[in-house]
Formats: structure tokens, sequence, C-alpha cells
């Protein structure tokens, strides 16, 4: 059990006299209950993990007690893939160094995820994404700033033809599970008109919103010089690493890798939680329906990714 100190605030009145006024010890309450429940935290929960999901709670109790508890059951559930199991996925999903404020970058190859994995293989792949978000925020954060940076590639996704289920599934584990970690999601090489339709779209949002919320045209490769250290060599950077010189290789992902008992999304699944079904598709992109209906998968598209921004960063309203 983690050692709590007793939280005080300092108020100073009109003489400049200090009162010491005992604010409310959520974590001892949140302790107790625990205890009373017989839930026992995992070390992964430290008391700045703890701070994060209060903030996402707007400090109501009973949601925050039931948000931890949720994501306690989450995590004896969900196998978090190890260094070595992520490997095969690394042509996909991967850190690649950091952005100016020394936040840690995540670099989500989406369309190449897309275009390569079968159906049945696409629950490892968000396996992946999560698990590396979980080694990420754990081993390459710094204390004064403990987000991350996300840049989602979505070069060869068709707008008549996106992974609308695979997206909201992880996007519900990434809310849920990691509150207040994200600092800025880049979005690159989206369609023509579905980054029309976000880029008109976020215009809506709130200041602090649109500025976590990049979605970047064809000026995006000054835009990523500007905000991060290295550049990946397949989005214009000059990177040598080995990330970038490693040539993609669809034997990496073997096929039938995700078994029938893999992508179960059932209790004691490596991967419960993670529900895809097939992508939203259209028949012909030169009829007016299909062209309304591109715009609706569009917004759909971008609702998506401003969920994953609420989730992973402040509790700030995103309208």
């Amino acid at each position: 059990m983690l050692l709590v100190s007793a939280c005080f605030r300092e108020a100073t009145d009109g003489d400049g006299t200090k009162d010491i006024v005992v604010s409310e010890n959520w974590l001892v309450l949140l302790f107790n209950e625990l205890e009373k429940q017989g839930i026992t935290l995992p070390e992964r929960f430290s008391e700045d993990e703890l701070r994060r999901f209060h903030i996402a709670a707007n400090g109501d109790f009973s949601s925050l007690l039931s948000s931890v508890k949720k994501t306690i059951r989450w995590r004896e559930t969900f196998h978090i893939l190890t260094l070595q199991e992520l490997e095969k996925w690394s042509h996909l999903v991967f850190w690649h160094g950091f952005d100016t404020m020394l936040r840690p970058c995540l670099v989500i190859r989406l369309g190449l995820a897309c275009s390569s994995i079968a159906l049945r293989d696409r629950p490892r792949f968000g396996q992946a994404v999560v698990s590396q978000i979980d080694h990420g925020t754990i081993h390459l954060t710094n204390e004064e700033d403990p987000r991350i940076t996300v840049l989602l590639d979505c070069h060869g996704i068709s707008p008549f033809r996106f992974p609308m289920q695979m997206m909201r599934s992880f996007v519900t584990i990434v809310q849920e599970n990691y509150p207040n970690r994200l600092g800025v999601l880049f979005v690159v090489r989206l369609p023509p008109v579905v980054r029309v339709i976000a880029q008109t779209f976020i215009q809506l949002l709130n200041q602090s919103t649109k500025q976590k919320l990049r979605f970047e045209g064809e000026s995006y490769k000054k835009t990523l010089a500007e905000f991060l250290q290295v550049v990946p060599a397949f989005l214009g950077g000059k990177c040598n690493c080995s990330r970038c010189k490693k040539p993609y290789s669809g034997s990496l992902i073997q096929a039938g890798e995700g078994s029938r008992s893999n992508t179960s999304t059932g209790s004691g699944s490596p991967i419960a939680g993670m529900d895809f079904d097939e992508e939203v598709e259209l028949p012909s992109p030169y009829t007016c329906e299909n062209a309304i209906r591109a715009a609706i998968i569009g917004l759909l598209m971008v609702w998506i990714f401003v969920a994953f921004l609420a989730g992973m960063n402040d509790p700030t309203p995103v309208s």
C-alpha cells in the first residue's frame, strides 16, 4: 500500500495570516474503500497515476472509484505485450524520438496496418498499440510533463473503407485506462475529402482542443519538422534509425497469427475488450449518395479522434 501524506492547502487572508485548511484526502478514502472491497492496487498505480484518474473524474469520488476498479479488472484480462512480442509489429507502431517539449512520440501507421493486416489479425495490432502506450508511459515519459505525442499516419486509407470499429474499440480502451496522457495528436496523410471535413469541423472546438488535435494537410512535413526533434524518414525526415531503415516485410506478421483463441474478446482473453468488425465500405466513390456517405464517415472519424484526445487529455470540454 502506498504511503499517503495528508493534503493541505494554504490560504492567505487580508492580514497576510496563513490558515491551514485540510482538504479532502481522496487518496486515503480511495485506499480505504478498495481495502473494504478486498481489492489490491497493482504496482502500476502510483500516486501520480491515481491523480490522473482523479482529474479525469472531475473530482467525483464515486466516478473515480468506478474507473479505477474497471481499469484493475481490465488489466487482469488484457495481455500487455512484451518488448520482444512487440518487435513483429515494430514497422506499424513504434516510439520515435521526442518532440521539442521532450515528450516521447508514438508513431502509428494506421494506413499501412489496414492495407497489410488481415481482418482476423487486427485485434493483435490494437493490442500492440495499447501495449506500446503502456510501455511508453512507464519508461519514456518525464516527471515534468508525463504526456506523450501521437503521430497517426493514415496514408493508404480510403474514405470509403475505414476501420471504424477497430478505432472505436481502441479509443475506448485508451480513454478508460490512460487518462490525461496525451499532449498532442497529429493526423497526417488523410484522404483529401476527409481532411477538408475534419479541418472544417475542428473550428467548432475550443482553442485548447484545436491546438492538440492537428489534422495536417500537404504542409505536414514542415509542421512535423518544427514540432519533432527527428521526423521519420517515410514522412520526409532524414532519420537513419533502425525503425526508418528497416524495410517492411509482410512476413513479419504471419498469416493467421491472430488465431481464434487469441482474437476472442471474452473474459480471460489476452486481448479482452478489443472488439473488431468489418470496416465501413462503400461500393463506389462516384455518386452523390456516396459522397454524402463519405462526409458522414469523415465526421465519425473526426469524432473518434476527438474522443481519443479527450480521453487521454484533461477533462476540459471539447466543444
